[in-house]
């Protein structure tokens, strides 16, 4: 127990030096973010959307693009950008990518790395593959469906 508040009291104190900061910890300047090790970046397909679009509709097994002018809004207004991977027919939060809005309605090709937690992604790259524009526009919008 006490070897367990020792180490978190390290963690502790290192965020916080980190967060006031400090010029240097650990030989990291402060709020660096260290690059992925290569074997962790991944390649998905899938499309970009918001994550009030994406949701229900990932949670009824839909898994493909939303309206491109509504996500449009939805990101304007503030809503979280999520990334719709057709490869763990799920979503992710995407981070490090302010250009979301100028490729929804493509088919896209991401490379990025996932989160220690699995839910959010860092992306490295976009690819455009086509332009698809709505799910209800595909023609078999069930197509995507388990």
């Amino acid at each position: 127990m006490v070897r367990t508040g020792i180490s978190i009291l390290a963690v502790v104190l290192t965020l916080a030096l980190l967060d006031a900061g400090a010029n240097d910890v650990a030989g990291m300047p402060a709020r660096a973010v260290p690059d992925a090790p290569e074997s962790k970046v991944k390649t998905w397909t899938g499309w970009f959307s918001d994550l009030q679009c994406a949701a229900p509709r990932i949670a009824r097994g839909d898994i493909g693009p939303n309206n491109p002018d509504c996500v449009k809004r939805c990101l304007k207004d503030g809503v979280t950008p999520v990334f719709i991977s057709e490869q763990a027919r799920a979503l992710f939060e995407v981070r490090d990518y302010p250009s979301v809005s100028a490729d929804v309605g493509y088919h896209i090709e991401l490379t990025g790395t996932l989160d220690e937690a699995g839910k959010a992604i860092s992306v490295r790259s976009v690819k455009r593959l086509e332009y698809v524009g709505a799910f209800c526009a595909l023609p078999n919008k069930n197509a995507g469906r388990k």
